[in-house]
């Protein structure tokens, strides 16, 4: 059955609505999630947490290139904006790039430091620092939008949403990405069972979707599950200690060293399986 943890009401001529998340996605840690000085000036200062949570997939099997997965669905248009919100380090600019975009491409992040990094990685992406509540684009500006793994940071998923639309052109398209409700199972499992807390995902794909089919007259879902067969202990490290929750802990190296102990224990050095489950959501 699919998540009802999402309500909406109100919505003007570009599709913005209000979102109220339930009590239980709140106390699960909807604030650490969402809050915007902590991902801007802490988490995601630079990309280096970033990175570090990108690169165990370099262990997944089979392989998804999310990235190249997502842009083969779509035709990319043949000229005007392309915008990526939420850009992160550059990952879907840089491979627009790499396509021949013919138009231009747009980068909007709330992190300078984020957008340090997408300069290297496609350095003629024009690039701005933007709440995604209040896009710095036109009404009807772009062909594609993209908002991959993102909405799950905003405090009003809903008014991002109608910034989606609005600044989409009629006969545009809108790409969400999220997770999966299982999506990094085995290592939420045991942190919740070394009683360290882990926040969920304020917004699973589950949600999205319910949420994006309320503003959308269409909306397709891809699902990319896999799993990651990791052959030792730092990659699944590096993982833990770029989470936000780790990350805000008076003791992070602490937390690492208990997950460790946890999922590899006494002389078990690997490798281990870890599922993974991305998905996006296609809009027109």
């Amino acid at each position: 059955m699919r998540s009802r943890a999402a309500r909406h009401h109100g919505r003007d001529r570009f599709g913005r609505i209000r979102l109220h998340l339930s009590r239980k996605a709140f106390l699960l840690g909807a604030d650490l999630w969402a809050d915007q000085a902590f991902l801007r000036d802490v988490q995601y200062q630079s990309d280096v947490n970033l990175a570090a949570r990108q690169s165990i997939y370099a262990y997944q099997r089979p392989r998804v290139d999310l990235v190249a997965s997502v842009l083969d669905l779509v035709e990319l248009p043949s000229s005007g904006v392309v915008a990526d919100i939420g850009c992160g380090n550059g990952r879907y600019l840089a491979e627009l790039s790499r396509r021949g975009l013919a138009g231009r491409c747009v980068g909007v992040d709330l992190s300078a430091g984020m957008l340090t990094a997408a300069r290297s990685a496609a350095p003629s992406a024009g690039l701005a620092v933007s709440d995604a509540a209040a896009l710095p684009l036109r009404d009807r500006e772009a062909g594609l939008t993209l908002a991959m793994h993102m909405l799950y940071h905003v405090p009003d998923p809903g008014a991002a949403i109608g910034e989606l639309r609005r600044v989409t052109r009629p006969g545009g398209l809108v790409i969400v990405g999220l997770n999966g409700s299982g999506h990094m199972r085995e290592v939420r499992s045991v942190i919740e069972q070394a009683g360290l807390g882990y926040p969920r995902e304020r917004l699973s794909l589950d949600d999205g979707e319910a949420l994006l089919r309320g503003v959308f007259p269409s909306v397709t879902r891809y699902d990319f599950p896999a799993q990651l067969q990791v052959p030792g202990p730092e990659p699944v490290a590096a993982y833990v200690r770029s989470m936000s929750e780790t990350r805000k802990s008076a003791d992070s190296e602490a937390v690492v060293r208990e997950v460790m102990t946890r999922i590899f224990p006494g002389e078990h050095a690997g490798p281990v399986t870890i599922t993974t489950h991305a998905g996006c959501l296609v809009c027109a």
